[in-house]
């Protein structure tokens, strides 16, 4: 993995919420988490790109983290989400829904992400 940076994401709700929760506890699988804030929270990692509009989602970046990787699906209203596991494929497979899931792994291929 390139040298590894610290990176804030906006996650689209506050980090108290369900939804803010879950992308925390993906990021604490692949990376370590230096600060929290509100809706924005910091942790280690390399931008690797990222996909642009994919179905409904305005953006699906890509992180390089020291234990994995990390998936942050933007969302253009309303809370963002964020999977990870060990490799691209482990994070693809860490989305619940499948037709996202599916749509994801296409445009990460097509962008040469995964």
């Amino acid at each position: 993995m390139p040298d590894a940076d610290q990176h804030v994401i906006d996650m689209g709700t506050q980090m108290e919420s369900l939804e803010g929760l879950t992308i925390i506890d993906a990021l604490n699988e692949v990376s370590e988490v230096r600060a929290l804030s509100g809706r924005l929270v910091t942790f280690v990692g390399t931008r690797l790109g990222s996909t642009g509009p994919v179905a409904d989602l305005a953006d699906v970046e890509v992180y390089a983290c020291p234990m994995g990787t990390f998936l942050h699906g933007v969302t253009t209203d309303g809370p963002h989400w964020g999977a990870g596991g060990a490799t691209v494929a482990d994070a693809i497979a860490a989305i619940e829904d499948d037709e996202v899931r599916d749509d994801v792994a296409a445009a990460l291929a097509s962008h040469g992400l995964a």
